[in-house]
């Protein structure tokens, strides 16, 4: 058994029905031939060889009477892996849907609590009109942010992909006993034990009084990052309102010599220039369609990866958290990729940060879950008031291609988790030879009359025009831009909830 922290806990007490904070994507593999015999079967008995290798796959939360005390992860002795494997023939459904509207609608289905917080789900019959074929399948995979390891992002994919293609041996697992649940009477005990000291650091962060101690507090330790002070202030849109429970996932595939071409043709510049750029002049677009393109340019947060020379992080790697401007006040597009790079080249951490090439010795989910992970945790301020508009989490994955026994991986989309105040997110991942990019957001709260997709391709396309435009000079230029790196986002975070109880005491 173990307690969540406070931050982990913290995931749990401030998700809504509307929006539930959990990770996932949606992985699509080719057969080998149409004589393959892989199935729905073979999938469920290669997760049940792998799972003694995560705890977390059968272990369930038991909360405390009241919610007076963190929930406790306990071995789940009623654990079938029936409930957590699923099959689902997309053509054979009653209300026909797109792969994508499938996979938007299970990831923000809230997971069950009373069981073990994930789920995979086999999905076969996939649309020919979209270019599948009979040999195509794809899986979903969702997973509660509370659940991931924060230093690795495990997830069951990750136990099954492998580089080469060969059928895996199942060995016989070693019998499973699970852990005999704690009593009732303990838990009782321990609330009774802790109820005039914790809900002021968690149950009462739902009260806004206690949000207001929560970001004051992290605003004040923002400051002492000397970040730009731009960067503290956020422009409100229609894209930063609260949220429904309608979702849609949109993705687009680019060629990373698309990419590439243009990275060459303007020298000094790098393809995350070019791909922050392309999000960037999307926004502009969409917001100014909508008359609603603000004055102030809108701040994104991204997770990036830097040396560590921590112990807690064993591979000599840390994701921290960036603020940057996305320079939506300049109409040139052009203009804004050279200033973007600026940007980036002037930050302290430059040099420290990791380059895609080391990077790519981890599976795509696991990088993509741990990036989610440090932008959910700075969705707590945004309870409160808005700290950026949206998260873009650009990935490097493996240039080669990986293989779930001889079923190709093709493409692949992960998505991060929406909150109010956070309409869309933007998941970038690079994967043998392409950009593997995932929109989703409310419908609600976006009113463009196209998909999100297609604004990405039209920004492409217009940078692609303007590639050779002569640029003047602005006197104000080097002051349109901020960015800042915040050094352990973890860390940062999880000390508020301390700093914020100490806050309110002395009040």
């Amino acid at each position: 058994m173990r307690t969540l922290s406070e931050l982990d806990a913290s995931f749990l007490f401030l998700e809504s029905s509307r929006a539930p904070l959990q990770v996932g994507g949606t992985y699509i593999f080719k057969k080998k031939s149409t004589r393959s015999k892989f199935n729905f079967e073979r999938i469920k008995a290669l997760i049940a060889n792998k799972l003694g290798n995560e705890i977390f796959l059968r272990q369930k939360l038991v909360e405390a009477p009241l919610n007076n005390e963190f929930p406790i992860w306990c071995d789940d002795p009623n654990f079938d892996l029936e409930n957590h494997v699923h099959h689902i023939q997309l053509n054979t459904l009653k209300s026909p849907c797109s792969l994508e509207e499938l996979s938007a609608k299970i990831l923000n289905t809230p997971l069950e609590r009373h069981q073990p917080l994930w789920q995979v789900y086999y999905v076969d019959g996939l649309d020919s009109e979209s270019g599948y074929s009979k040999q195509h399948f794809a899986l979903i995979l969702v997973t509660h942010i509370s659940a991931l390891d924060h230093s690795t992002g495990e997830d069951i994919l990750s136990q099954l992909l492998d580089v080469s293609p060969h059928v895996q041996k199942l060995t016989t697992p070693e019998p499973w006993v699970p852990t005999e649940l704690p009593e009732t009477a303990s838990l009782i005990e321990a609330a009774y034990n802790t109820a005039l000291s914790i809900p002021s650091s968690i149950a009462n962060l739902l009260k806004d009084t206690a949000s207001s101690a929560f970001y004051s507090v992290l605003y004040e330790k923002l400051q002492r990052l000397n970040l730009p002070s731009a960067l503290l202030s956020v422009a409100s849109t229609p894209l930063n309102k609260k949220v429904s429970s309608k979702r849609v996932s949109d993705n687009l595939r680019l060629s990373f010599s698309s990419i590439r071409t243009l990275r060459q043709e303007l020298n000094n510049v790098t393809t995350n220039d070019i791909l922050i750029g392309v999000c960037a002049e999307a926004l502009h677009s969409y917001l100014k369609d909508n008359n609603a393109l603000p004055k102030a340019p809108l701040i994104a947060l991204s997770p990036i990866s830097v040396r560590s020379t921590s112990l807690t992080y064993k591979s000599g790697k840390q994701l921290t958290a960036s603020l940057f401007s996305l320079i939506t006040n300049e109409s040139n597009p052009i203009r804004r990729i050279r200033q973007i790079h600026s940007m980036a080249t002037s930050s302290n951490h430059y040099d420290d940060a990791i380059s895609a090439n080391r990077l790519t010795e981890l599976v795509p989910s696991n990088m993509a879950s741990l990036s989610a992970r440090v932008y959910s945790e700075f969705l707590l301020a945004q309870k409160f008031k808005p700290m950026f508009n949206l998260p873009i989490i650009n990935i490097p994955g493996p240039q080669f291609p990986l293989y779930l026994e001889e079923n190709e991986l093709v493409s692949l989309s992960c998505s991060s988790p929406l909150f109010d105040g956070i309409g869309l997110t933007i998941t970038i991942i690079s994967y043998n030879g392409e950009y593997n990019i995932n929109c989703t957001y409310c419908p609600d709260r976006f009113n463009g009359e196209k998909p999100f997709s297609r604004y990405l391709e039209e920004a492409l396309e217009r940078i692609d025009q303007l590639k050779h435009t002569a640029l003047e000079e602005k006197e104000d230029e080097s002051r349109s831009f901020v960015s800042g790196i915040i050094d352990d986002a973890s860390e940062l975070v999880s000390g508020l909830f301390s700093s914020t109880t100490s806050s309110k005491q002395g009040e």
